[in-house]
């Protein structure tokens, strides 16, 4: 069994993906866990996820500012504390929609991920 492990913010890699989209992964096989995954992305004004898809559940909880999420075609303007439940291959985007940072905690029901653009 895996041990529980405290995992600081400060203390693990910032990426960034896009211009202006910064991913940070907080929980996954390096953490050690066996079925999670999970982390923040924070958007700049203006900035965006290109529409995608990922061969795993994931969960999106809005922590700060407000966006824009498209889901297999439907808008949803999200605010702190909205959630989204995207199952295995629905198409989506995410987007800062307002005029302040956006920041959201994303999660993966696999640590085994795969994100895949959509054209």
């Amino acid at each position: 069994m895996t041990k529980a492990k405290f995992v600081p913010f400060d203390s693990v890699e910032h990426q960034k993906k896009r211009p202006g989209v910064l991913l940070t992964s907080l929980v996954d096989e390096n953490t050690g866990a066996t079925k999670i995954a999970s982390g923040v992305a924070e958007f700049e004004v203006g900035s965006s996820a290109p529409m995608h898809y990922h061969n795993a559940e994931e969960s999106v909880i809005v922590i700060e500012g407000e966006g824009l999420i498209m889901i297999n075609g439907e808008e949803h303007i999200v605010k702190p504390n909205d959630a989204a439940f995207i199952s295995p291959g629905a198409h989506h985007s995410i987007a800062n929609h307002g005029s302040q940072p956006f920041k959201i905690s994303w999660t993966y029901a696999s640590i085994y991920w795969s994100t895949t653009s959509v054209d």
